[in-house]
């Protein structure tokens, strides 16, 4: 049985990390909770992802206290530890610098040049007065762009998708991006990122869920496998998201090397069967898609 077990690790597999950090109870809004629980269910039912390959790092974890604004701002609640309706608790990790740095620290042991990674994060990003960029954690913690690139940088094995949902994303994107990294953003440097109209989840990030999921939350399905092959590469997820954002930003997809962004979905068995490219291939400049879906050459990521 060792034996077996020991075998099967050596076949591709996805894990993921979820990210919301919320910053006290009075920004931490339950739309936050909305966009993690609907991508945790996609990873699990969609995906079939076994729950010890996800960790979430949200607010304060499985603190009881009170951590979150009620979606009208009518009252607080306690973060709900169970996202996918099953009765047991998945949450237990809050969104702070240590439990992140714990966290990547411990998959930067695990994870194996054939596996993949994917980071999504879902919150409030800040730029102040001088132009310093943050991410807001857990307890008014902030977390510069070259921070966070320092920690998940922890990851050096196997491929890494990242998908930016807070205000100012686009400076994030630049010191995460390398060699067999693919980098979404759902808004410029100096954009802020909006919430949905008609519901209680954030507008790009519900969009790309539902790409994904291939349905809404509802389970109605959507149209976001467009070349038909029966998954959603990272470049259809963006491509479909991009199309239904209808708020004043400026969604960007960036990728080393070029074309990896096309090859790469959250199915690792799909993605070992068609070969995709390693991280030590040579480098290939990233490719950055405009919102008419044109190809940008550039580094950054970044739409003004």
């Amino acid at each position: 049985m060792t034996v077996l077990l020991c075998c099967a690790t050596l076949r591709a597999e996805t894990f993921a990390v979820v990210i919301s950090g919320g910053r006290h109870k009075m920004f931490n809004h339950e739309r936050y909770w909305n966009d993690c629980a609907f991508l945790y269910r996609t990873l699990r039912h969609d995906y079939h992802i076994t729950k010890d390959h996800i960790t979430l790092l949200m607010a304060d974890g499985d603190n009881p206290a009170n951590d979150m604004l009620r979606e009208g701002g009518i009252g607080f609640a306690s973060t709900r530890i169970d996202l996918d309706g099953d009765g047991q608790p998945d949450l237990h990790l809050a969104a702070t610098r240590q439990d992140m740095d714990d966290t990547f620290r411990q998959l930067s042991v695990s994870l194996t040049a054939d596996d993949q990674l994917f980071v999504f994060i879902t919150d409030h990003g800040e730029r102040s007065s001088d132009d310093d960029v943050c991410l807001w954690l857990w307890g008014d913690e902030k977390l510069g762009p070259d921070a966070l690139a320092a920690i998940i940088g922890q990851c050096s094995q196997g491929t890494v998708s990242i998908l930016l949902g807070q205000c100012y994303a686009g400076a994030f994107v630049a010191p995460l991006l390398g060699q067999g990294r693919i980098v979404t953003a759902a808004c410029s440097a100096n954009q802020l990122s909006w919430a949905c109209k008609d519901r209680p989840y954030d507008e790009f990030v519900y969009y790309w869920t539902c790409a994904v999921a291939q349905h809404d939350e509802q389970g109605q399905p959507v149209s976001s496998d467009t070349d038909g092959d029966g998954t959603v590469s990272m470049a259809e997820a963006f491509a479909y998201a991009r199309q239904h954002d209808s708020r004043p930003e400026s969604p960007t997809l960036s990728a080393l090397p070029a074309d990896l962004a096309t090859q790469w979905s959250l199915d690792s068995k799909r993605n070992d069967s068609q070969g995709i490219i390693p991280p030590t291939s040579p480098h290939h400049p990233p490719t950055v898609y405009d919102l008419q879906g044109r190809k940008v050459r550039g580094s950054d990521g970044e739409n003004h």
